[in-house]
């Protein structure tokens, strides 16, 4: 708690500062330390295989963290990052394990092209789920061998209405949520299985109403949510509650390609560094969440997003001990081609670059409802599985192959199918995905291994 007195100091007592100035000075800082520490972008690349320049970005993070601070939005103050308390926050760690009883979960620690794979966390992780499809899409997760946890989805209806954000009945209906993804694990004979989120509440106290050993215990990392270089009350109040109970709890930002503060992919890299030192610093996460989406398209599988997500997970990899995670977004609907083509991209470039865990996927960019389900986390899975037999250079080759195969339909991707039309739903105990769903899985899982005649991806 020390750090986190120290730090609401500045919070209350620092400079005063515009939002909008400080997003100037990020967008600044970064461009001017990707020209200072030699950072540059290859279009051609998507994972990168210069370990020496990987490094330079983690100073970079570490410079940009330290000269630009925190944007504390409570208070219009900065919150200003002792550049000390960094460097002895880069080799100290607890061991961490998730979930209880015999799905207890041990995250590896992992670097670049390490032989076991990160940690899979199924479920649409944030992406909007309709009420009637909540039990059956996380079941469709939880049934599946492969998937170590669920990131639940945010529920969009409760008793049929729409529910009003920072309402009361937003309580209720995280709490439906909360007993859901319980449930299901329950259901699928894996009690104990980890949970991440809640995704439904926009309130603290609905986050925290579900904070128990019943729903989501010290065990199971809850989420707590902060944007670029930047922080507020609600979310510090959220660390110091998880703290004081013990509790695991998930870190999450998405910084936008193309936002305010974002103008290049080798500021992109930079600032992800960034926000995961802030995040071990101030927030004191068990875990470190980023999504990084591109503005056009709001993906998480764009070339420039390919790159600078694997220039970072190259760069914490190697120099800090910290467990790390990453949202997949992606542009087209599930039970297509593209969105399985997009899931392996980002799944070989996570796993050969050090990542700890991959979370998702989802599809639609998680705004349409119901697009997530369990057979696209066995993929997610699967692909992981694979690299872990691959070197970075093999690595890139691969993603530049698929990545060809998508590239021409970001900006229009398939829409897809819903939950329920990928899915044979006979009862909560007795549901699989269709045969079409299974053939075009089949297809784009041999195409990528090569395990079928024929020139492979």
């Amino acid at each position: 708690m020390q750090n986190i007195y120290k730090y609401l100091k500045y919070a209350i007592d620092g400079e005063k500062r515009t939002e909008r100035e400080h997003d100037i000075k990020v967008f600044k800082k970064s461009e001017e330390l990707a020209l200072k520490y030699e950072i540059e972008y290859d279009p051609s690349v998507f994972v990168p295989e210069d370990l020496e320049v990987a490094d330079s970005v983690f100073e970079a993070g570490i410079e940009l963290l330290h000269s630009v601070g925190i944007f504390c939005r409570s208070t219009q103050r900065v919150i200003n990052i002792d550049e000390e308390d960094i460097l002895k926050a880069l080799n100290t760690t607890n061991p961490l394990e998730i979930g209880r009883l015999k799905e207890k979960v041990v995250v590896p620690n992992r670097y670049p092209m390490v032989s076991y794979p990160p940690i899979i966390i199924g479920g649409p992780m944030g992406g909007s789920v309709s009420e009637e499809n909540f039990l059956y899409i996380n079941l469709s997760s939880v049934q599946e061998n492969v998937v170590q946890g669920i990131y639940s989805g945010a529920m969009k209806q409760f008793g049929g209405e729409y529910i009003q954000p920072k309402s009361p009945l937003e309580m209720l209906a995280v709490l439906k949520a909360s007993r859901n993804e319980r449930l299901a694990t329950k259901i699928a004979g894996r009690e104990g299985l980890a949970l991440m989120g809640p995704s439904t509440s926009t309130l603290t106290t609905s986050s925290l109403l579900v904070s128990s050993d019943e729903l989501y215990s010290s065990a199971d990392p809850q989420e707590v949510y902060m944007d670029d270089l930047k922080v507020d009350y609600e979310t510090l109040s959220k660390c110091i509650y998880h703290q004081e109970h013990g509790n695991h709890y998930i870190s999450g930002q998405v910084p936008v390609y193309g936002g305010p503060c974002i103008g290049s992919p080798e500021g992109l890299a930079i600032i992800d560094v960034a926000e995961t030192l802030q995040s071990k610093v101030l927030a004191h996460s068990s875990i470190h969440a980023s999504g990084a989406v591109h503005a056009e398209t709001g993906s998480s599988s764009a070339r420039e997003i390919l790159w600078a997500s694997n220039m970072a997970s190259l760069a914490i990899s190697r120099n800090m001990n910290y467990y790390t995670a990453r949202y997949y977004w992606n542009a087209a609907g599930i039970c297509t081609d593209m969105m399985l083509y997009e899931t392996a991209a980002q799944a070989i470039g996570d796993t050969v670059c050090g990542r700890n865990m991959l979370l998702g996927p989802t599809g639609r960019l998680g705004s349409t409802p119901d697009h997530s389900s369990g057979l696209e986390s066995r993929f997610m899975g699967e692909m992981a599985q694979m690299a872990t037999h691959l070197t970075l250079s093999e690595a890139n080759k691969l993603v530049a192959k698929i990545y060809a195969k998508y590239v021409d339909r970001l900006k229009n991707p398939p829409e897809g199918k819903p939950f329920n039309k990928c899915y044979n739903i006979r009862s909560e105990y007795d549901m699989e995905p269709t045969e079409e769903y299974l053939t075009l899985y089949r297809k784009i899982s041999y195409e990528i291994m090569g395990d079928i005649p024929g020139e492979p991806v």
